[in-house]
Order: structure tokens, then sequence, then C-alpha cells
């Protein structure tokens, strides 16, 4: 018999295993389980901040410690305004509760929300609003935040994300690189959610304050003007704020459903 060289059939000392396929379905496994786990959790914070008393919030706000920049000069005159402002819209959004406004020094053209019931706003924003009624808007939007709680179910959602990040993949690991993004990406589309709700609620509150709602899409459309007409791509789907032209779309095609009329606006005093 002539001897025919061949290898073995089996070989227990050769993996036949590909280890890269199995590191990303290991991978994704994970992802999805983090993914399942994160929504799970996020429906129990949503039902604890609908249940958490306005004293509870209080003491949230007391131990995050925050600290603000100093006033601009014109600062104390311009907060009082600001304070009565957010006082009548108050009724009109239906809070029962009285709100704090700080006004504080800085360049980017924003407000937003801590618990406790309070609002910043920064000056910067005072930079691209012409009327009162625009103001008005981006004040109502804010206490619109505050009556639905978003600030604390993006809170706790934060929370949440860097627990299980940190309990699946260890604090210094690289997979949690790859996994807090993953999260992410829900995170993104529910701050999208709760902006346009936020901003349907703030049309409300203008109409009920003024009877029109006139200037409610001024500060976007600054914001649009200056921004170009940037396609939206992908960016827009990561963003946790819906894109400009949306917003105002959303807007006009709210005040047309409700029949709410477009009336004159009032120029911003800023003195």
């Amino acid at each position: 018999m002539k001897y025919k060289p061949a290898l073995p059939e089996q070989n227990d000392n050769v993996s036949h295993r590909k280890p890269v396929r199995e590191f990303f379905l290991i991978l994704a496994g994970l992802s999805i389980a983090a993914l399942a786990l994160f929504w799970v959790l996020g429906l129990a914070v949503d039902l604890a901040v609908d249940h958490m008393s306005a004293q509870a919030e209080a003491r949230i706000h007391r131990a995050l410690r925050v600290s603000y920049p100093q006033h601009k000069p014109h600062a104390p005159q311009m907060q009082a305004r600001l304070e009565r402002m957010v006082d009548e819209l108050r009724a009109c959004a239906d809070l029962p509760y009285p709100v704090t406004l700080q006004l504080v020094k800085a360049e980017q053209p924003n407000a937003g929300v801590l618990p406790g019931a309070h609002i910043l706003v920064f000056s910067g924003l005072l930079d691209k609003i012409e009327t009162e009624n625009a103001l008005a808007f981006v004040l109502a939007h804010e206490l619109a935040h505050l009556k639905n709680r978003d600030h604390l179910r993006g809170l706790g959602r934060t929370l949440l994300l860097l627990a299980i990040s940190i309990t699946l993949t260890g604090t210094h690991s690289d997979l949690t690189q790859i996994l807090v993004p993953a999260n992410q990406l829900g995170m993104a589309r529910h701050s999208q959610a709760r902006e346009t709700a936020a901003d349907n609620t703030a049309l409300d509150i203008l109409h009920c304050h003024y009877g029109h709602v006139g200037g409610a899409t001024e500060f976007f459309e600054a914001l649009h003007r200056r921004a170009g007409e940037a396609p939206v791509g992908l960016g827009h789907y990561f963003a946790s704020h819906p894109e400009l032209r949306a917003r105002i779309d959303n807007l006009n095609r709210r005040a047309e459903q409700h029949a709410y009329p477009i009336g004159p606006t009032r120029a911003l005093a800023r003195q």
C-alpha cells in the first residue's frame, strides 16, 4: 500500500472557533441586555418621579450644590422682569408651587431647569431674542419641563446609564466606551420626545397668557438662520433635541390645528 500524507480529520490541538465572531456576539448580547435593562429601569424611574413630592425634589437640588457665575451689571432689573414673567406664566402652566429663576452670565443662548423648581436663564439667550413673546415662550418651555419633571427623568436615566455600564464592564473597562453610546441612542430619542412635548405645552401656555402665539418660533428661527441650511443627516438622530426646522414646523402645525391666532409681539425691554 502506497503511503499518502494527509492531515487528520480531527485534531484536538487545533481550535475551530472564531474568536472575533464570538467577541461580537458577546458584545451584541451585552448591549441588548443593557438596553433592555435600561428600558425597564427607565420605566421605574418615571414611576418614581411621578410620585415624588416637591420636598423630595428640593432635597435633590440641595444635594447637587450647584454654583452659578456672577451676574452681568444689568441683571438685577432683568432678573426681576424674568421672575414676574415666570409668575404670570405659571398660572397658565398649572404649576401649584413657586418657581425660582436665576439669570446667569453665560454666552450660550440657552435655558434649563434643575431639581427643586429652579430655572436657569443664560444671559446669551437675551442677545438672540427681540420680543417679550419669544422670551415668554422659552420660559414657558422650561415651565413645561418642570411640570412634566423631565429634568428628573433625564437625571435618573443618566445615573442608570452609568450604573449599568459600570456593573457590566467595570469602571475603567474599554467596553464601557462602547456600551454607553449604545444606550445613549435610546436616551437621545427619549429626550427629543420630551423636548417636542415641552414645545407643545409651551405653545398652549403662550396662547393662554397672550390670547395668541405670536413670537413662539422666533428663537428657533434665529438659531436656524445662524446655523444655515445644513442637512439633518445622522447627527439629528443622535441629538438630544429635535432639529430646529422640525421644531418650527411642529409649532406652526400645532398652532394651525388648534386655531391659535398669530398676534402682535412686544419688543423686549432690556433696561
